[in-house]
C-alpha cells in the first residue's frame, strides 16, 4: 500500500497535461480554420468585384484595382492575427494559370516611411510592387478571366509548441470579367 500513495497523483498530471495539449491544439485548429476561410472568402469577393468592375476609371486613379482592393480588405476586416503580405490582380485562363501574358498586379502593403502608389479608401495604403495588368487592359466583355491571389501571413495565437512564428497561405480565385452593359 505505502508504494502506491502518489501514483494518482502523477496519473493524474499526466492526463492534466494532455488534456492541455489537445485544448491548445483545438484552440489553434479552430482560429486558423476560421481565419483561412476568411481568407477564401476574401480573394472570392474581390475576384467578384473585380470581374464587375473590369476596366472602370473615374478620373486618373485605378479605380477597379481599389475596388478589388476594398472588397478583398473588407471581408479579411476583423479577422486578427493575419497580415496581407500582398495581393494579386492577374489574368488568367481557364484552367487558373496566374499571369497570362505576362498580366499580373501586385500590391503590398508599404513598409516605414516608404512612398505609396495607391490610396483606397476602406482598403488603405498599397505600394505596387509589379504593374503589366492595369484596369484598362481589362475591358467588360472581353471574355477574359481575372484572378485575385492573397498572400497572408498568419499569425498563431498561443505561441505553444507547434504554434510558433507565422505560417504564409495563399489563396487564389478566379472569374471571368462580365458582359459589357447595354
Amino acid at each position: 500500500m505505502r508504494n502506491d500513495r502518489g501514483t494518482a497523483a502523477v496519473e493524474l498530471a499526466l492526463a492534466f497535461l494532455v488534456i492541455l495539449l489537445i485544448v491548445i491544439g483545438a484552440y489553434e485548429f479552430g482560429t486558423a480554420f476560421v481565419d483561412r476561410n476568411a481568407m477564401a472568402n476574401a480573394a472570392r469577393e474581390g475576384a467578384r468585384a473585380g470581374a464587375a468592375a473590369g476596366d472602370y476609371d473615374a478620373g486618373g486613379v485605378d479605380d477597379a484595382d481599389c475596388i478589388i482592393i476594398e472588397a478583398s480588405a473588407g471581408a479579411l476586416s476583423g479577422i486578427s492575427g493575419n497580415d496581407v503580405r500582398e495581393l494579386w490582380i492577374y489574368e488568367s485562363d481557364v484552367n487558373g494559370n496566374v499571369g497570362v501574358g505576362g498580366n499580373i498586379q501586385r500590391f503590398r502593403r508599404p513598409v516605414g516611411s516608404e512612398p505609396v502608389d495607391l490610396t483606397c479608401a476602406g482598403g488603405g495604403d498599397w505600394v505596387q510592387v509589379l504593374g503589366t495588368f492595369p484596369p484598362s487592359e481589362r475591358p467588360l466583355g472581353s471574355r477574359k478571366w481575372l484572378g485575385v491571389k492573397l498572400i497572408v501571413d498568419h499569425t498563431w495565437k498561443t505561441g505553444f509548441a507547434l504554434w510558433q512564428g507565422t505560417a504564409t497561405w495563399q489563396e487564389d480565385v478566379v472569374m471571368r470579367l462580365e458582359p459589357s452593359p447595354g
